[in-house]
């Protein structure tokens, strides 16, 4: 399917735009607007190994899903990978892979109609509302806002990877003691959660082939392994001390 979806790209060359939201630990945008983060440090090597030149874009999920995702020659960071997403992008490489569980604010008690936070436009909205009943759940402009929400009482649930969870609670000033994790949210593939570099449909194929040849690059593949045991053994690590 990828092969015969690439047949039709441009041939010409183009320019390529990095587009990322801010998704602590992953990668973040500072006050300035700047970017930092394992993945955007490591997409920075990928395209210095490529070749090719890119301006990176930090912005708002919301916006890449609804605007962005339209033009073609999108290099976009960290995007979960899901059965209704697999024909919609040109997918490079997992960078990060997790289990999704539920949370909830640690030593609270439950009111009697249990809120669930949901960032907008989240690829887990169909699970969620299946899971815990649409009228249940309050979407937040973003991921870290949904987070903060049950920190601060205003749901009483949130779904995400300890990971995850571990590194936008750093964000927002607080630690993981703030959390208590419950049951596996195992709506889609066992509860994992993995996340992709992916291209936009429609992308030059010179783009692609570049990036693909850099992919195979040993050293490369010696960092997308790096990265992946990095997170594995950090999520590990994040859930002893939460012992």
């Amino acid at each position: 399917m990828l092969i015969f979806g690439l047949y039709f790209l441009p041939l010409e060359a183009a320019s390529l735009t990095v587009v990322f939201e801010h998704n602590p630990p992953f990668q973040m945008i500072d006050s300035d607007g700047i970017g930092h983060g394992a993945v955007y440090d490591f997409s920075k090597k990928l395209l210095k190994y490529a070749k090719l030149d890119a301006s990176f874009e930090g912005m708002p999920w919301a916006r890449i899903i609804q605007k962005e995702i339209n033009h073609p020659n999108r290099l976009i960071l960290s995007i979960t990978k899901t059965e209704l997403r697999s024909e919609n992008f040109i997918w490079l490489i997992k960078v990060y892979s997790g289990r999704q569980y539920v949370w909830k604010k640690a030593n609270k008690q439950d009111p009697k109609r249990i809120l669930v936070a949901m960032e907008r436009n989240s690829h887990k909205a169909t699970g969620l509302k299946s899971y815990f009943q649409e009228k249940n759940v309050v979407e937040f402009l973003d991921s870290e806002q949904a987070l903060a929400a049950l920190v601060k009482n205003y749901v009483q649930r949130y779904v995400g990877t300890t990971f995850a969870v571990h590194g936008k609670l750093a964000q927002l000033g607080y630690g993981m003691g703030e959390v208590e994790r419950r049951e596996l949210f195992d709506q889609y593939n066992n509860g994992t959660m993995d996340l992709y570099l992916a291209l936009t449909k429609g992308s030059s194929v010179e783009i692609y082939n570049r990036l693909n040849t850099a992919l195979e690059h040993p050293e490369i593949l010696q960092d997308v392994n790096s990265l992946l045991l990095k997170f594995e053994q950090k999520e590990k690590d994040i859930i002893l001390e939460s012992k």
